[in-house]
């Protein structure tokens, strides 16, 4: 049980912290050379793609993992 919540905060860090990372990087940008809101749209679909990346990294091994133990019984 412990090992599923500590898999779930790390999903919410995971994604949360990409987006808010990128859309604070965006605004920067978009202030610096007054695109806005391309710099801000840019820096967002950076980090969703960071996000579906991390998530994946995280989620397979995890789901690989399950799957191995539900053939063994």
């Amino acid at each position: 049980m412990g090992y599923v919540i500590a898999m779930g905060s790390q999903l919410g860090l995971m994604i949360a912290l990409p987006l808010i990372v990128c859309v604070l990087i965006g605004i920067m940008i978009d202030r610096k050379l007054s695109t806005f809101p391309f710099g801000l749209l840019a820096s967002v679909f950076a980090g969703i793609v960071l996000t579906v990346v991390d998530v994946y990294k995280i989620v397979i091994p995890f789901l690989e993992k399950r799957s191995e133990e539900n053939n063994k019984k």
